[in-house]
């Protein structure tokens, strides 16, 4: 593919990206923050661990953190799974052993494969507003969890506790804010 420029300010000279079309990108999210649709908006794209497009729009930077709830979690769950296989933690083994406070009410085997595979017995475990912000105050809310069926017997989804678990197992054994 021959190598193309993208328009100022859209990076520099790569292989494979469509400036013209990067830039009609930038100019439909930039329409929609102006048209009040959204608050601010941001957009990157990457070519090759190079990032080639950096945009904020509205009230925010390019360092600003959203929450940006279920779209995060295929992420969560892919860097859970490559942690797993690079040795950081067995996904086989107990929640418990990574989050200690996790196995409290019950929980102390539940393994950490079933809480990706939704077979975890927590479907509707609360999270509040203060725990999805406060890693302490989240772990403390683990503690206080429990089950609602004996764990890997069924499925059903976990639509908020599950992957704040994964979440916080991958900051555990990175040492690192998971949203880094």
């Amino acid at each position: 593919m021959p190598r193309i420029a993208l328009p100022v300010p859209y990076g520099c000279t790569v292989t494979g990206i469509d400036g013209k079309a990067v830039g009609a990108l930038v100019e439909r999210a930039r329409r929609e923050v102006d048209s009040g649709l959204l608050p601010a908006a941001q957009l990157a794209l990457a070519l090759e661990g190079e990032i080639v497009v950096s945009e904020a729009l509205g009230g925010c930077t390019t360092d600003t953190r959203f929450h940006t709830y279920s779209a995060v979690k295929p992420t969560v769950a892919l860097t859970a799974m490559e942690l797993a296989a690079d040795g950081l933690f067995d996904k086989f083994a107990p929640v418990s052993y990574v989050l200690p406070s996790f196995g409290a009410n019950g929980k102390k085997a539940i393994t950490v494969s079933q809480v990706m595979l939704h077979a975890a017995g927590f479907p509707y475990a609360p999270l509040g507003r203060t725990e999805t912000t406060d890693r302490a105050a989240r772990l403390a809310a683990y503690a206080s969890w429990r089950t609602d069926w004996e764990p890997g017997t069924r499925f059903e989804y976990h639509a908020l506790s599950a992957h704040w678990v994964l979440a916080d197992i991958v900051t555990e054994v990175t040492g690192r804010p998971y949203a880094d």
